[in-house]
């Protein structure tokens, strides 16, 4: 699981937990709030009624219960339709229940009709009140129904400064519930709200919270690839620290892997022709004819020139690959830097007899001096090398897409078929003709190196028509630049 979903799903997670518990709160705060705003409600109704009593009672008859005047006043208000819409709950018929006791606790009046002369005296909202505390009660009439619950709030009904009775009013649960269902309804509803949100925030945070390792796992992917150098990640954030901390130690693996590489390099190569000069000392001490002496100081001159090409073109080869970028870049004139090349092999050019003909375009490239004169010296000497005396040698330069592509084509015998996937495997090289020499197999890898550092290419492919031909291609610095035919 990479560190987005991680991310993600924690803070999803996160949120859930936070969402259910706010619910939860939400429900444990809600009910017994609309419970309390209903009983104070009642509290109020029932003294109100109860004072209307106790005046309705010093007013009435011996023997009389005094209630009618209640009686009256209740049988009216349960005529009335009120199609009242409170916050989305529509209120149409009276739901209160009143009934009124003596100050034993029996039954004088209920808005029911029923057990009128029964002691109530055992309820809590009737005992509490006579007692002259607070009283109020919650019963459940029907088992089955949890909603079925009534709230009874009573207050006492005085005459001459003494408790006469007790009247309490009534209202099931069931009217109420309206409200708390619409609440619940409109919890939820934000709740869903506050999760999507919510989402939308944990994708946002979730890729904030990745992005620079996103960037730190890209730019290592690559540097291995040989296409990164700079370190993605700017500020002194500890994604920074660490890829720096990375960028040190790749550096110094690379280092050390890379002086390794050239050690092993030197150590194989090497062994060749120091085992054939030190055999032709040997014989060297013991030979008398001058014939064979020379013979031995030829092939010691040879092998020790082979020594030095070897060690050169390996530390050459080290420098370029060792390289994370280019240094020293300046604008350069491509078709200049060709023909510079070809005036210092002018010498041997005429010595094999080779014609040459260019058809050289003006265009200018970004890059090092020093290693694009060796890559080219490289392809240059190549085909000098596999060219036939009095043969010829093709050098083009043009653009294409943007690119500066060097054609130089020979007219030797080719690339053989056995060399074609080994031509830029190092020490590997094919004899040249005639000769039968070899070189140090390390030229076409510089070639490639510089190439890689300058955003090109390099291509070896036979010719249609003959001979092979090289096309080492760079970025051209000006592509709106006019081209001129240089002859």
């Amino acid at each position: 699981m990479n560190f987005f979903v991680r991310f993600f799903a924690g803070y999803v997670l996160v949120t859930v937990v936070a969402v259910l518990l706010a619910m939860k709160l939400f429900t444990g705060l809600f009910l017994p709030g609309v419970r309390q705003s209903a009983e104070e409600t009642l509290l109020q109704t029932a003294n109100l009624l109860a004072e209307m009593a106790g005046r309705e009672q010093a007013n009435a008859a011996p023997g009389d219960a005094g209630v009618a005047g209640i009686e009256a006043v209740f049988r009216a208000y349960e005529k009335r339709r009120f199609a009242a819409n409170i916050y989305g709950v529509i209120k149409d018929d009276p739901n209160l229940r009143i009934y009124v006791t003596d100050a034993g606790g029996r039954l004088v009046f209920d808005s029911r009709g029923q057990d009128i002369g029964k002691d109530y005296s055992r309820w809590h909202d009737v005992s509490l009140t006579l007692r002259g505390q607070y009283g109020a009660r919650a019963t459940q009439e029907d088992a089955a129904d949890p909603l079925s619950s009534m709230m009874y709030v009573a207050a006492p009904i005085l005459r001459d400064g003494r408790i006469a009775g007790v009247l309490s009013v009534g209202k099931p649960e069931r009217a109420f519930q309206g409200f708390i269902d619409l609440a619940h309804a409109g919890a939820w509803q934000s709740a869903l709200w506050l999760f999507a949100l919510s989402l939308l925030l944990a994708l946002g945070f979730s890729y904030w919270m990745t992005r620079d390792l996103r960037r730190l796992v890209d730019y290592a992917n690559e540097v291995a690839e040989g296409t990164r150098e700079h370190i993605p990640i700017e500020g002194r954030s500890e994604l920074r620290r660490l890829a720096v901390a990375l960028e040190h130690l790749r550096a110094e693996l690379d280092g050390k892997a890379h002086v390794e590489k050239v050690s092993q390099l030197l150590a194989h190569e090497l062994k060749s022709p120091l085992a054939a000069v030190r055999g032709a000392v040997e014989l060297l001490q013991d030979e008398t004819g001058d014939d064979q002496r020379a013979r031995l100081l030829t092939n010691i001159a040879a092998e020790t020139g082979r020594l030095h090409r070897i060690i050169e073109g390996v530390l050459n080869l080290a420098r370029v690959e060792n390289r994370g970028r280019l240094d020293d870049v300046e604008e350069i004139d491509l078709a200049g830097l060709v023909r510079d090349l070809l005036d210092t092999r002018a010498g041997r050019l005429a010595a094999r007899g080779l014609a040459v003909v260019t058809l050289l375009e003006s265009l200018h490239v970004q890059g090092n001096r020093f290693l694009l004169r060796q890559a080219v010296a490289n392809l240059l000497d190549n085909a000098i090398d596999f060219s036939p005396p009095g043969g010829g040698i093709d050098l083009r330069l043009d653009e294409e897409g943007g690119l500066a592509r060097l054609s130089i084509r020979d007219r030797g015998p080719g690339i053989p078929d056995y060399a074609r996937s080994r031509l830029f495997e190092r020490f590997y090289s094919t004899p040249r003709p005639g000769s039968g020499e070899r070189g140090t197999g390390l030229g076409l890898n510089l070639v490639r190196e510089v190439a890689r550092l300058h955003g090109g290419g390099i291509e070896l492919a036979n010719h249609p028509e003959g001979g092979a031909r090289a096309c080492f291609s760079l970025p051209v610095s000006d592509p709106l630049a006019i081209h001129t035919k240089i002859p």
